[in-house]
């Protein structure tokens, strides 16, 4: 078999693969696990580049999404350097070359992606008792989602959230955070249902001043 048969056969065949996974990526789907979890594991390195050494580096890259980039690249750079008129062993170099090239750039930004889901996780995690105001408007009852504005970290962001309160919540409505529902969405409560959920601590003060 021919190295251009080779060349031409991991582009045709990783190729077809890259490209069903970037349109089922698009539409939220993953040939892997494209969802990452409600618990982001914790060991995430803060640099993202890393600082593996020997055998260990290799193998933290390699996934099928890793293979298949390096595959596809490898195909399409070796195909190039034929047409360029570059004999056998500089092509099958370069090729080489590209394939890892590409493997560890998606690893990179795999890695990155991770980084960021881990970061958004801890923030939205720190919304839990904090105060503040619908931006749209939340159906009750928990059966739809709107969106709050909330002071996290020293910035006002927005969530996705939803209410156990039995009437919708409008815009403008304070409200407090009591629990992440998941790792995009919060459940939250008028504030004005904290303060009657205690109706009766009146009542002794009252009775005190009675007699």
């Amino acid at each position: 078999m021919s190295l251009y048969l080779v060349f031409l056969g991991c582009a045709v065949v990783a190729g077809t693969v890259f490209v069903l996974q970037f349109l089922l990526a698009v539409v939220g789907v993953g040939l892997e696990g494209t969802d990452f979890p409600d618990e982001i594991p914790d060991d995430i390195p803060d640099d993202v580049g890393g600082d593996s050494h020997g055998s260990t580096a290799l193998f933290g890259v390699l996934s099928f999404k890793t293979i298949v980039t390096a595959l596809t690249f490898f195909g399409l750079a070796g195909l190039a350097c034929l047409s360029a008129g570059l004999n056998e062993p500089v092509s099958f170099t370069i090729a080489v070359v590209f394939g890892l090239a590409a493997m560890y750039g998606v690893h990179w930004m795999m890695q990155l992606m991770m980084k960021l889901a881990q970061d958004g996780t801890v923030r939205i995690r720190n919304t839990v008792g904090e105060h503040g105001t619908v931006y749209i408007p939340i159906p009750a009852n928990q059966s739809g989602v709107g969106k709050i504005q909330v002071r996290v970290q020293d910035q006002l962001v927005e969530f996705a959230a939803q209410t156990t309160a039995d009437e919708k919540l409008t815009t403008g409505t304070p409200v407090q955070v009591i629990e992440t529902v998941s790792p995009t969405i919060v459940l939250v409560v008028p504030l004005s249902t904290q303060v009657d959920a205690h109706p009766d601590s009146a009542e002794p003060e009252q009775t005190a001043q009675a007699h």
